[in-house]
């Protein structure tokens, strides 16, 4: 009786564990080698014919990967993160004043450039951008996919006048929206999807981050692509903003680029966990039967 009081104690700890999605504390490290973003990025790299990943423009401070993105009610699993000041520093907790904000003097882009006008809220100009760049081959005809969250330290004060904002623009077409057809940008075009309750980062009350979302491209011909994922700041170079992307994959055939609320799923530890406590309480009932 002690050893099987023991063990159903161990499996009600595990479980406990599991249930709560293995909290844990979001570790950012800067980084700008192709190899460890790719790694990051893509967990499987064996879908494509050929992938990289390349830093191809903004301050090596702006990027890096990250891990722990596990604390409810926003979690995401690993990958890179894009920042429109200083990586790091978009580790939480919360503050009330408007920090993190932080002017690299960096510039915009010509695709930034020449898709936001007139698509995001009261835009004029761009600063401190940062460019991530995925040259990858299909092997047949398809679709592509990947997770993301975004926060800005522009919510709440801030809305509609320095609209911070993320693009994805495969081969050149934006693919990433807003539910008005706008790109992605903490504003009231996007309210219904924003919290504040976000216990990772800095992007928690009263400043803010969207719930995890998927992206999925349209169906793209087999063979060589590029998709570049760009985060800037808007009207001004202060104020960050910061863009997680995870699990950057293949999938089936899309009718079109559509961006959706992402259910959020136990990480891949968490399922390894729950499995672990399963199979105790299978060895419990199997000791159990043979005692009787």
């Amino acid at each position: 009786m002690p050893k099987r009081a023991a063990l159903l104690a161990a499996v009600s700890s595990i479980a406990l564990v599991a249930a709560s999605g293995a909290a844990g504390a979001l570790t950012i490290t800067q980084d700008t080698t192709g190899a460890n973003l790719l790694s990051a990025l893509a967990p499987n790299q064996a879908q494509f014919n050929s992938i990289s990943v390349t830093y191809s423009f903004g301050a090596a401070s702006q990027v890096g990967t990250y891990a722990g993105f596990t604390t409810p009610p926003v979690m995401i699993g690993n990958g890179v993160v894009l920042s429109t000041g200083n990586v790091v520093d978009v580790v939480g907790p919360a503050n009330a004043t408007d920090t993190p904000s932080t002017d690299l003097g960096g510039a915009s882009t010509a695709a930034i450039d020449a898709y936001a006008a007139g698509r995001v809220t009261n835009w004029n100009a761009s600063y401190d951008a940062t460019v991530l760049t995925v040259n990858f081959s299909l092997a047949n005809a398809g679709a592509i996919a990947f997770d993301f969250v975004f926060g800005s330290i522009e919510y709440p004060n801030y809305v509609n006048s320095f609209a911070d904002a993320a693009f994805a623009f495969l081969d050149g077409q934006q693919i990433i929206f807003d539910a008005n057809g706008n790109p992605v940008h903490v504003g009231t075009s996007f309210t219904s999807l924003l919290t504040t309750g976000d216990a990772n980062t800095a992007f928690a009350d009263p400043h803010a981050m969207l719930g995890r979302l998927t992206t999925t491209s349209g169906t793209i011909a087999a063979g060589s692509h590029t998709l570049e994922f760009q985060l800037a700041d808007t009207n001004d170079g202060i104020l960050d903003s910061g863009l997680f992307i995870s699990n950057f994959r293949t999938t089936a055939n899309s009718g079109g680029p559509v961006t959706e609320p992402s259910d959020d799923v136990p990480e891949p530890g968490s399922l390894a966990i729950l499995g672990l406590a399963l199979a105790l309480v299978g060895f419990g009932r199997r000791k159990q039967g043979g005692a009787s």
